[in-house]
């Protein structure tokens, strides 16, 4: 193989690399930190959706599979696993996606319902014990949990072993519209 002829490959890797990049800096989902797009990017198959992380003063919280903390909104309560997070809300707050038919999947230490409810906008947020999850663009790094408390967003912490179903994580669509 001429060097000449391999120039198209590498230049098709060199372009795929910087895209995945640039997504990985402006996306939400479970593989890669999120940004202020919200935009999503398959889950890597290798990876956990969702897992369990110790945080200072925080403790055991749920975070992606690149150690982002998510973090779930109070005024997603009591919708279904809906998300009422949308406009500027949905890009300080990107949600957690998994692709159309891919369930997601739970770490060590995950003890709740995992989900992913298709949304008003068709893309299949994850939600833990019926709550959409989320990022917040503020954290920067795998171990800070900025985003406590602000503007009605709480980290999202493991549910008890007791309380929760250990085993279960399905994909769900929900045809049920949300203020999405």
């Amino acid at each position: 193989m001429r060097l000449g002829r391999s120039r198209p490959l590498v230049s098709i890797a060199v372009l795929a690399v910087l895209a995945l990049g640039a997504d990985a800096c402006s996306s939400s989902p479970s593989n890669s930190h999120s940004g202020a797009s919200g935009s999503a990017v398959p889950a890597s198959a290798a990876a956990d959706t969702v897992k369990v992380a110790s945080a200072p003063t925080f403790g055991n919280v749920l975070v992606n599979s690149v150690g982002m903390a998510l973090y779930t909104y109070g005024p997603d309560r009591g919708h279904n696993g809906m998300s009422n997070c949308s406009g500027s809300c949905a890009q300080a707050w990107p949600p957690l996606t998994v692709p159309a038919g891919t369930a997601p999947t739970r770490g060590t230490g995950v003890t709740g319902t995992l989900s992913a409810v298709k949304q008003a906008n068709g893309t299949y947020q994850v939600t833990y014990d019926g709550l959409p999850l989320y990022t917040f663009v503020q954290d920067s790094a795998s171990d800070q949990v900025t985003g406590n408390n602000v503007a009605g967003f709480s980290v999202a912490k493991p549910a008890s072993s007791g309380s929760s179903t250990a085993t279960s994580s399905s994909a769900t669509t929900s045809t049920t519209s949300g203020r999405y």
